[in-house]
């Protein structure tokens, strides 16, 4: 039986490609696929299309994350939580991800790309979503990051392991460094080499290297080490290529972004953040040059305000040298994604913070995206500029951008449609309407189907 086409029609289209809105445009989709997208006049719609009036609405593709980590990796860096977070759920890795997956797509996000979690796990809630068997955003995930620990190394919250059993902290790291964890950068190239090979064998969708180590939580924001050697990191690249996935690199430092860039990665993760060193000109000039990608992960000056306030150390990354970085990549035409680090936080953990801390915070998934492109066009982006930095921009940097990020006729119909316009105010993105993902529209007070983390109030049973 023929899918029957959806026409949306009378609409504001900002296609994601960074050219003008068209008003009034229709799109069709037929199936998964737009078959039509243009201006009014210049769209013949197919017999019996089901309509869908867009007059006085704006469409937008559906947004595409290129940084998060569905089990919430920003609580066990911060130490508090981690162990009751990971103890609790242990056993529904699977389900917590697919809640998590479930709470952006109700907000419009289509595709995220995970680049760190438990890696079995992750791959198993995509080939769930996939199969349609769980509903959710569509995921493409590395899994581990190669030379990083897992939540209770000297990368994250080491505390823990006095705290905890040594059979559980273990057990829980190795579901997350499958193998190429902080061991690797101990090991000749020849052995790191044959480590990676099996790991990219386990199927994951892109290789994410720590150039950097993660231990500034442990010891502080005065020093970043190379994880390994140029050699190394050559050999990891190299096996990554041969396997056609893309590279995405952790970089903490000026020097380690430096080799990110010096590497050709695909994805400069978190490019901004260097210890609260600004960025040498010489090295703007080499990022703007690159085919690199830079993710950059910021926070809008209102809750920069209320970290201060609050006196929440992540205050520090919403300001100074971190969101001068940001303002300097912009200015140079640097290619720019979305990326947020978020995840789904405990609500126990929520309720630990002020209001000024919780409200529109930039690392709990469901809103993370409108803060991200808020925060841009703040610090110099185009509203255009903004929404193709989060849905069009990222495709292209994970090499996705023949079937998703933009409004096109032979894509994905991922789809957001809004009741109010972004380019008067970008605050608006947060005025949905419908989400479509392929073609479907989207139930989104269903979602999450089974609240599990979000779930409150809690209660002893």
């Amino acid at each position: 039986m023929t899918n029957r086409a959806t026409a949306i029609t009378g609409v504001t289209l900002i296609d994601g490609t960074g050219r003008q809105p068209i008003t009034p445009a229709t799109v069709v989709f037929e199936g998964d696929r737009i078959i039509a997208a243009g201006r009014e006049a210049d769209v013949v719609l197919p017999p019996e299309a089901t309509l869908v009036d867009g007059v006085g609405k704006w469409l937008i593709p559906g947004f595409v994350n290129g940084n998060v980590h569905l089990l919430d990796a920003w609580m066990f860096m911060i130490g508090p939580g981690t162990i009751e977070y990971l103890a609790r759920w242990e056993g529904r890795f699977v389900e917590v991800i697919e809640e998590a997956a479930q709470l952006v797509l109700r907000n419009g996000v289509t595709t995220v790309f995970d680049t760190y979690n438990a890696v079995d796990h992750v791959l198993a809630a995509r080939d769930r979503i996939n199969a349609g068997t769980s509903q959710g955003a569509r995921i493409f995930a590395a899994g581990a990051i190669v030379g990083m620990g897992g939540p209770f190394s000297a990368d994250f919250h080491f505390a823990g392991r006095r705290a905890a059993s040594q059979s559980f902290v273990n057990r829980i790291d190795e579901a997350f460094e499958a193998g190429v964890g902080h061991q690797l950068s101990t090991l000749p190239r020849a052995e790191v080499r044959a480590r990676v090979r099996d790991y990219l064998a386990r199927g994951v969708d892109l290789l994410k290297i720590a150039v950097s180590d993660h231990i500034f939580m442990n010891v502080g924001f005065d020093r970043s080490y190379q994880t390994f050697s140029r050699e190394v990191l050559d050999v990891i690249v190299e096996e990554a290529r041969y396997a056609e996935v893309p590279v995405l690199t952790h970089s903490l430092s000026v020097e380690s972004l430096d080799t990110s860039v010096q590497l050709g990665a695909d994805v400069l993760i978190h490019a901004n953040y260097t210890m609260g060193q600004p960025y040498p000109h010489e090295l703007v000039d080499r990022i703007a040059a690159s085919d690199s990608w830079a993710e950059l992960q910021t926070i809008h000056a209102d809750h920069t305000k209320g970290l201060e306030a609050a006196g929440n150390w992540a205050a520090q990354l919403g300001g100074g040298a971190y969101a001068e970085n940001e303002r300097v990549l912009i200015g140079a035409n640097a290619k720019i994604i979305m990326g947020t680090d978020a995840g789904c936080p405990s609500v126990d953990h929520l309720a630990d913070l002020t209001p000024a801390e919780r409200d529109d915070r930039p690392w709990t998934i469901g809103g993370d995206h409108f803060h991200w492109t808020q925060s841009m066009v703040e610090k110099g982006m185009s509203t255009l500029e903004a929404i193709s930095a989060a849905t069009l921009n990222v495709a292209k940097a994970y090499r996705k951008d023949e079937l998703i990020g933009s409004v096109e006729v032979g894509k994905i119909a991922d789809l957001v449609l809004l009741d109010a316009s972004p380019v008067d105010d970008i605050r608006n993105l947060r005025a949905i309407n419908t989400v479509f993902q392929g073609g479907r529209a989207v139930d989104r007070e269903s979602l999450p189907t089974q609240a599990l983390v979000t779930a409150h109030p809690r209660a002893i049973g």
